[in-house]
This record gives structure tokens, sequence and C-alpha cells, in this order.
């Protein structure tokens, strides 16, 4: 009989570990993608479209910075709604690094020069040249 009640006993306090694991996993997991990015520059491309940079630094100092940029029209608002509406978009580009140089030519094509770590770069753009120097890691 005490057998069984020891049994029982370890079996609810092993559940409830798990519970509590798993429901400190799930909160941990939720804060961390809650951080929003902040704009931190605007600057007009042309008469039609802008070009946005946001910052993520939820990483700490650990982590590097990591900066996203949109090509949008012009977007009203402060610029915590600003960041709000772009995170809504896909990024042209994600990294570490900077567009130093935007432009559009004759042709209507967009001309970035970027340098820097890149993360990701859109595939859905078809207007927009990319020219990012190569740098030898040493």
């Amino acid at each position: 009989m005490q057998f069984r009640t020891a049994i029982k006993w370890l079996h609810g306090l092993t559940t409830l570990t798990l519970l509590i694991i798993v429901a400190g996993f799930l909160y941990l997991n939720s804060s961390q993608s809650e951080s929003p990015d902040i704009l931190k520059r605007s600057s007009q491309v042309n008469e039609n479209t802008w070009l946005y940079m946001t910052e993520q630094n939820g990483g700490g100092a650990t982590v590097s910075l990591i900066y996203r940029y949109y090509l949008s029209p012009k977007i009203d608002g402060s610029d915590v709604e600003i960041a709000m509406k772009l995170s809504t978009q896909e990024p042209l580009i994600v990294g570490a690094g900077t567009i130093t140089d935007i432009r559009v030519d004759e042709n209507n094509k967009i001309n970035v020069k970027y340098s820097g770590k890149v993360f990701s770069i859109t595939d859905k753009t078809t207007q927009v040249v990319f020219q990012i120097p190569h740098t030898t890691g040493k």
C-alpha cells in the first residue's frame, strides 16, 4: 500500500516539474521574440520610394546589432508606428553593415552599395541592383 502511494506521489511530482519546465521555456521564448525594432533612419530615395533602417538590439553585449533596410512608399506616423508597420514587410537587406549609397538610375533601377556582414537579401525585388564589396577574412 505504501509503495502505491509513493509511486502516485512521485508521478505527480514528476508531472508538476515537467509542467513548470515547459511553461518556463514557453514564457522565455515568447518574451525574447517580442522585442521590437527601433527606427534609426529614413531617407527619400526618389519621389516614390523611401529607405528605412531599423535596428534590433535584443541580444545584449554578446550579439551584434542587426539592421534591417526596407524600401517602401513614405510611411506616416511616429518612429514606433513606422517600425511596427515595417515589421509586417519583408526587408530588402538584413545584416550587421550599412548601406553606403543608394541611387535610382535612368532605367528606374535602384542601385544599392552595401558594406558589412549580410544575413539575408530579399529575392522579391526585380528593380534593385546590389553592389557588395568582397572582403577577405583575416
